[in-house]
């Protein structure tokens, strides 16, 4: 947390005697909060301002500035995406987001994966829902996507399934020079199911470069803060990001 950081938005009433620490708090502009978490402590306490139209935070996780619009925090400036979170990977078998990054300041996210390892021939690249740092394995998801390689034009090995533990982003050839996803998930933050379109790439030394495309649910009534994406065998190495769409 940084210097700035808050973690309350006090008011006070009448007579009462304010300290030096509490004229920094208030002549300190816009609130600034570590996470969303703590933002959204830090209003409706004994002591602390009620949440209303017009607030303004700084969140230090994702050096964004959001307003509340009387429903919902919303970011300053959005004009289509706000980044949120990425990093990169090696030689893992699975990669999370960090908890909450999926919340009700955005509708909808993308996602761009960059593979530059896969240890495994035609490895499926899946994903599941995850909620307070659980993944959800339950048989609810589907998915179904072709694609076509392009010295050919010719149909490259697709799949499709439902009913599953797990949805599917792509499948990746082995070993790469190149490959990448990039991936729209729509409203996985409301308690409803949650939708997903996928566009992928991927090139092997021995292998066709393609490209591939598909698309999938999970069918219950779910609200996700975050996501996992993983291989069915062996490692991959990369980088990820995942951003908000402006609902407004």
């Amino acid at each position: 947390m940084g210097a700035n950081a808050t973690t309350s938005v006090p008011t006070y009433v009448a007579n009462e005697v304010l300290t030096a620490a509490d004229l920094n708090v208030t002549n300190s502009g816009i609130p600034v909060f570590a996470t969303t978490v703590t933002r959204d402590a830090a209003f409706g306490g004994t002591g602390e301002k009620t949440l209303a139209e017009g607030q303004f935070a700084y969140i230090e996780a994702t050096n964004t500035t959001q307003y509340y619009d009387g429903a919902a925090w919303q970011a300053v400036g959005a004009s289509g995406l706000t980044y949120l979170t990425g990093g990169s990977f090696t030689t893992v078998a699975a990669v999370s987001l960090t908890t909450g990054t999926f919340s009700a300041t955005y509708r909808n996210y993308l996602i761009n994966i960059n593979i530059t390892a896969n240890t495994v021939d035609s490895n499926p690249l899946h994903w599941r829902g995850r909620t307070t740092g659980t993944d959800n394995s339950n048989a609810n998801y589907a998915y179904g996507f072709r694609g076509a390689r392009f010295d050919t034009g010719t149909a490259t090995s697709g799949g499709y399934g439902t009913g599953l533990t797990s949805g599917r982003l792509t499948f990746l050839p082995s070993p790469f020079t190149t490959g990448s996803v990039h991936a729209t998930f729509f409203a996985p933050f409301s308690t409803a199911p949650t939708s997903y379109v996928s566009h992928a790439t991927g090139r092997g030394v021995s292998d066709p470069e393609a490209a591939l495309y598909g698309a999938g649910y999970f069918s219950s009534s779910t609200s996700f803060d975050s996501l996992s994406f993983y291989v069915g065998s062996g490692t991959i190495s990369g980088t990820y990001e995942v951003y908000g769409y402006a609902i407004s």
